[in-house]
């Protein structure tokens, strides 16, 4: 086996206090709760964020079923912890549609995803040149429902774009998840895709074993 690569290229965006939240969500916050100049040991934190900050990976039980602690415990395999890693390492092609703030809808891309499935299994695209962190737009491309169709009949497994949801900021009903799901895709919101060219690479993007979350932060990354 040859696992050599020569470069890493870091697709995550960073976490901080100043980071964007998705509208009515937790944003990041800390508290320091032991510190190396009061105890002379060590310094320690507590966090508090939602998982949908920054970086990161839905479940399946973000958009159906109920999560520990509320009136039903749901079942493991929907949770960001059991989720099926196998997806979120492989081979992945970066379509560059940039700059774009419209629905990336199939008529689009259709062409270079029937290309890319015959050599990859996951794709991202990229939508953007500069990116704030630290500002929600509000407006921002997202994966059109057809799209999210022909991604399940071309075989990918995942799909991945540099903005908050891949439904519209106003979607009631999260078409674009549910077909993804149901079309066996697992997804990845936030990335940071602005130094990457398209092209071809290996994606690595595991999201952390949590076992009773909708989601996880990711720290994906591009090896070339």
């Amino acid at each position: 086996m040859n696992f050599s690569f020569k470069n890493i290229l870091d697709i995550s965006q960073p976490v901080n206090e100043k980071s964007a939240c998705f509208p009515g969500d937790t944003p990041f916050s800390r508290k320091v709760t032991l510190s190396y100049e009061s105890s002379n040991i060590i310094n320690l934190t507590a966090l508090t964020m939602s998982p949908h900050v920054g970086t990161h990976a839905d479940a399946p039980v973000h958009i159906k079923g109920s999560l520990c602690g509320a009136d039903h415990c749901s079942s493991t395999n929907t949770t960001a912890g059991a989720m099926n890693l196998q997806p979120f390492v492989g081979p992945v092609a970066v379509i560059d549609i940039a700059p774009t703030k419209a629905g990336i809808n199939a008529a689009l891309v259709q062409a270079k995803l029937t290309a890319a499935s015959t050599r990859v299994k996951r794709v991202l695209f990229k939508t953007a040149h500069t990116i704030n962190f630290e500002v929600f737009e509000d407006e921002y491309s997202y994966i059109e429902s057809d799209t999210a169709e022909l991604l399940g009949q071309l075989g990918f497994i995942l799909v991945g774009l540099d903005t908050p949801s891949v439904d519209h900021i106003r979607s009631k009903d999260l078409a674009t998840h549910n077909v993804l799901d149901r079309s066996g895709l697992v997804w990845l919101e936030n990335l940071d895709l602005r130094a990457v060219d398209e092209g071809e690479y290996f994606l690595v993007a595991l999201p952390l074993k949590f076992m009773d979350l909708e989601a996880s932060p990711v720290r994906a990354v591009l090896l070339t």
